[in-house]
């Protein structure tokens, strides 16, 4: 388990399942966790592979050659990409598949490949955490944790990562979601955003200046009235609730 108040959860697609055979990463999606909340920053980009698509793996995401034509080769996508994940830990649902393929792109560019020792693979977590033989894949996960996943129509590396990230605070009861709080609608786009599937240079929603450990989040007082709620309901027979106010001080002579 990792405690850290900034947490990236992230997602690739590829064009195949064996990056020493020449399978490439094709699109990259990260989102930002802040004191357990997710901020609506996020990092997607789709990457040239500079190879064709397999029909069997636009089968799995629906990414095709011509939806390539014009984005940037992976050397492009890595100073904007590292920016956004910093030295914050890095969740991956199966991360050895992930990272092999982060590892091959980085080995090609001569780059110093990211330090396993800072990612965690959701699946091994969630295979300790729920009974034996549970099933533990993205969307049986989102099934037991009641989280909507009709929109998932294919495997899309920003739209898993969201759906990770929620299975995560869920799961591991380390955020605000656990318990029904936070957020109820998602945070508001940033101002004239661009649109992955129109541009494909690296939509980036993270203001460089922003600071994640300076964020304060505030309840509201609908949180508030549920925060009540679901003391109330959970907690028996609390110990302040049979303690008298304190006194008020008495007036001088």
């Amino acid at each position: 388990m990792i405690y850290s108040p900034r947490i990236v959860v992230g997602d690739t697609e590829t064009t195949g399942t064996e990056p020493r055979n020449g399978d490439r990463v094709i699109e990259i999606g990260f989102v930002e966790i802040v004191n357990g909340f997710r901020t609506g920053r996020h990092f997607h980009t789709y990457v040239q592979p500079e190879r064709s698509v397999p029909p069997d793996a636009t089968a799995i995401h629906g990414i095709t050659d011509e939806m390539l034509v014009g984005a940037p080769v992976f050397a492009a996508i890595v100073p904007d990409m590292m920016e956004f994940i910093g030295d914050s830990p890095l969740i991956f649902h199966n991360a050895p598949f992930d990272m092999s393929f982060f590892d091959e792109e980085f080995e090609r560019l001569s780059l110093p490949k990211i330090d396993r020792s800072r990612v965690v693979d959701s699946l091994k977590e969630a295979r300790s955490i729920l009974p034996a033989g549970s099933k533990a894949g993205l969307d049986a996960l989102c099934t037991r944790y009641g989280i909507d996943r009709s929109h998932r129509t294919k495997h899309g590396a920003l739209l898993d990562s969201e759906l990770l990230a929620d299975v995560w605070l869920r799961m591991t009861g380390t955020g605000g979601l656990a318990h029904g709080f936070g957020p109820t609608t998602p945070p508001p786009a940033p101002e004239a955003p661009v649109a992955a599937a129109e541009d494909r240079r690296p939509a980036r929603s993270h203001p460089p200046e922003a600071s994640a450990s300076m964020m304060r989040l505030e309840p509201s007082l609908d949180e508030l009235d549920r925060h009540s709620a679901f003391v109330e309901g959970q907690v028996q027979k609390a110990i302040w609730t049979s303690l008298a106010p304190p006194a008020a001080p008495s007036p001088r002579a």
